[in-house]
């Protein structure tokens, strides 16, 4: 038996349940399996990936997406489980091969390194939407990984895989059991591995699955649970292919990585975590598709990577930025910023929210964003109570390459919604804290507050000038249902008015 080196990184999910595991005789209790990765119809021939349009990892750009082409639809619910806050990887490779077959060894090295990249990278950032409050979701880490020189049986059940996973851990050939810990079996090739639910992955007589994740009871622990996904090499047959992409090692990365972000999401069976009420799906099913592959960079290294669902931006993405967008709106598309109403003065007067995942029909940030309560990849305060905290800018008179727009001196803002004068306490103080922040926008300028308006001497004229993040309340409405609040700002200059709203929206906690 053969161990890898140590490095940092971390795993996914396939659900299937509770199960009580007597170490020394009794096979698990399983359940219904989830999570699965299935096949891509066999008529996708590995060469059909290389065409899609690779999304290139970009900070500026905040949210990186697939190509257009993927446009599936669902919405995750959260079912009050646990989540792996910080999901810690070690592989097992079950066969003697992964040691003396060059194609194995290739495709074993490349496994190593995604998971001793991915937990530093956008694509990690991008498991915080799903974090709620007491569950903060943070990057992962690589533990390493060991060769198991045995022979796996040729029709490998998952029985025997939690057994095995227990048994190294038992001889100190893996590291322990701890919440946190994912442990990724990866049996040799042209093994059939068996789910609980008699389906199998390549080479089986039901052949519907390329990976999966999964839990069972800790046997030194009864309230703990054991997390782990099994990565089956891939193959192709009449029934469908596990290539999605042209060879093994970057297929097992990105059926590697669906497993990871789903096991992170939603590692164990009852209660659960985050997944569809409608189809069943968890954020990485519902971007299984040829047209969703994709790609991330982290270093000097790109990786193929199975897309994630994100409620909050309607869409699959491949990562977000892992620390607030710059302040300014100089940004090639999609950018960071919300430009005005108005294409000829679009770049006059800005908005930037951090975090924005939307995307509006043009391709650029869209207008209208959301937040659950207590959620904190979004909600600032991060805590459940009754309202969300959102991180909004002002910029003017921006640079933006994205649109066909020249900026002008500033001679007053307005801010026709929220008013001053509201009676509602949070519309009164969400309009103080953008009109305060406003008055000082200009470092080359005196700002000077009447009511709702802001006049400048001399004219606002410096390029890019933006307001500090400020913090922006919205609250749920009475009877504890998704509340919004409307924000809408006029630039005034010599040459006439620029417009431009935005709306918050804060939904019921998870």
């Amino acid at each position: 038996m053969h161990s890898l080196p140590v490095f940092a990184q971390f795993g996914r999910r396939w659900t299937l349940g509770l199960a009580v595991m007597i170490v020394t005789a009794a096979a698990p209790l399983q359940a219904l399996p989830r999570g699965k990765r299935p096949p891509l119809p066999s008529t996708d021939q590995p060469a059909a990936f290389e065409t899609n349009q690779r999304s290139a990892a970009s900070h500026a750009d905040a949210v990186n997406r697939p190509d257009p082409q993927c446009r599936p639809r669902d919405t995750l619910v959260y079912h009050g489980g646990a989540l792996i806050k910080n999901p810690d990887v070690f592989l097992i490779f079950w066969g003697n091969e992964w040691q003396t077959d060059p194609e194995q060894i290739a495709a074993r090295n490349a496994l190593v390194s995604f998971y001793q990249a991915v937990g530093s990278s956008e694509y990690a950032c991008a498991w915080q939407e799903y974090a709620v409050a007491g569950q903060p979701l943070g990057n992962g880490t690589y533990n390493g990984a060991e060769v198991i020189t045995n022979e796996p049986a040729l029709l490998l059940t998952d029985a025997a895989i939690q057994q095995k996973i227990v048994d190294e851990v038992m001889a100190g050939h893996a590291p322990p059991i701890s919440d946190d810990r994912v442990y990724i079996v990866v049996p040799k090739r042209d093994v059939v591995v068996e789910a609980s639910d008699g389906t199998t992955g390549c080479g089986g007589s039901k052949f519907v699955f390329c990976g999966y994740h999964d839990s069972f009871a800790d046997p030194g622990n009864p309230s703990g649970y054991v997390r782990y996904a099994v990565l089956p090499y891939p193959c192709t047959t009449s029934n469908g292919s596990c290539f999605s992409e042209p060879d093994a090692s970057g297929s097992l990365q990105s059926v590697g990585s669906h497993e990871l972000t789903e096991a992170v999401t939603d590692p164990d069976n009852q209660p659960g975590g985050w997944y569809s009420d409608r189809s069943g799906n968890e954020n990485a099913d519902v971007c299984a598709s040829a047209a969703c592959e994709d790609t991330i960079t982290v270093g000097m290294q790109t990786f193929p990577v199975n897309p994630a669902w994100s409620n909050l931006g309607r869409g699959c993405i491949t990562g977000v930025s892992c620390s607030a967008p710059p302040l300014e709106c100089t940004d090639g598309a999609p950018g960071i910023c919300v430009g005005g109403t108005s294409q000829a003065k679009a770049c006059q007067v800005e908005w930037l929210a951090d975090p924005n995942l939307t995307l509006a029909a043009q391709g650029l940030p869209g207008r209208a964003i959301r937040c659950g309560d207590g959620q904190p990849f979004c909600d600032a305060d991060g805590v459940a109570n009754g309202e969300c905290t959102f991180r909004l800018a002002v910029c003017l008179n921006n640079q933006d390459p994205r649109l066909t727009c020249s900026p002008m001196a500033v001679d007053r803002l307005a801010l026709t919604s929220p008013l001053p004068t509201s009676s509602d306490a949070f519309n009164l103080a969400n309009a103080t804290t953008v009109l305060n922040a406003l008055a000082g926008i200009d470092p080359m300028s005196t700002g000077t507050l009447s009511g709702s308006v802001v006049s400048f001497a001399p004219s606002a004229a410096t390029a890019d000038s933006c307001t500090g993040y400020l913090n922006i309340k919205v609250p749920l409405r009475p009877n504890g249902k998704s509340g919004r609040r409307r924000f809408a700002l006029t630039a005034l200059t010599a040459f006439g008015s620029a417009h431009n709203r935005l709306t918050l929206s804060c939904t019921p906690a998870p």
